[in-house]
């Protein structure tokens, strides 16, 4: 395999094809906040049924999103709230908030 052709990547993306870095750090936050190994956070898995978590943790993960990408994140543990139901939505939302303003977020 030359330089040019990229193994493809073992990590899930964003579900859109978007930032793997951001992706990446969503699944991270969402997995420590939950008590979770980063492997089993994929994008297709579901808030309210994947996770096995209360809504305690989800306001946890809304806390360290919003601190952590300095974005205000709908309340997670309220799905009338936003269309957000998967960790995939998670990251889209993210990176729909950090497109909109132009950048990825506060320094860690």
């Amino acid at each position: 395999m030359n330089k040019s052709e990229a193994a493809p990547s073992r990590q899930p993306q964003a579900a859109g094809g978007g930032d793997p870095e951001i992706a990446r750090e969503v699944r991270t936050i969402i997995a420590e906040r939950c008590g979770i190994d980063v492997e089993a956070v994929t994008p297709d898995l579901s808030l309210e049924n994947g996770l096995g978590v209360d809504s305690l943790a989800l306001i946890e993960v809304n806390v360290a999103l919003e601190e952590r990408f300095q974005i205000v994140a709908p309340d997670f543990a309220a799905p009338d709230q936003a269309p957000i139901h998967t960790v995939g939505d998670v990251i889209a939302f993210v990176e729909a908030q950090l497109a909109a303003r132009g950048g990825r977020g506060g320094a860690r």
